[in-house]
């Protein structure tokens, strides 16, 4: 019974991310894991794109521009800054889930798709967390300079292709989780 207030609490808050919304093209596969009654969701990112600078450490990092969506060629400009690096990060989804039992039928369904995939916490709460292995991280800009030498649509479409393969994804195991 604990589990299922749990939920219910969990479920009725509103969302605290940085960001400040739900990706779009991860609500359909947060539906649909809510939905089960062994399940719910905590926190979720569909896959983005982001230039930020800083010491890579997450209180210390900025980000300059980010994307959820695919980007133009517009996106790799910036101001001078002295160090701008390019990230590309795969979807992550963390999952309550009731039991051990009910965390590692998920993993079982969820490895096909994501291979570092696994149990993230088992103390208080149960939490699986699935995780895409898409992953882009380049230096791009250093005093203002641009140190990537190659054609700026080329890269944009290694991004673009990425993220779309990520999405499709998804819809994948969002299809394919619960058979």
């Amino acid at each position: 019974m604990a589990f299922d207030n749990e939920k219910k609490t969990f479920l009725s808050k509103t969302d605290k991310s940085k960001k400040g919304s739900i990706d779009a093209k991860i609500i359909p596969l947060l539906k649909t894991i809510n939905e089960k009654k062994d399940y719910y969701t905590t926190s979720s990112c569909s896959g983005r794109a982001y230039l930020w600078e800083g010491s890579g450490k997450k209180s210390e990092t900025q980000w300059l521009k980010v994307s959820h969506d695919p980007i133009g060629v517009d996106f790799f400009e910036t101001a001078d800054k002295s160090m701008v690096w390019l990230r590309l990060e795969g979807m992550i989804l963390h999952v309550a889930c009731r039991d051990l039992e009910a965390a590692n039928v998920l993993l079982d369904k969820a490895r096909k798709y994501y291979k570092k995939s696994s149990i993230l916490s088992a103390s208080n709460k149960i939490i699986v967390e699935l995780r895409g292995s898409e992953i882009v991280e380049m230096p791009l800009y250093k005093d203002g300079r641009s140190l990537f030498s190659g054609d700026l649509g080329w890269l944009r479409d290694l991004i673009n292709s990425k993220l779309s393969r990520m999405w499709g994804t998804l819809e994948k195991f969002r299809k394919d989780i619960w058979d």
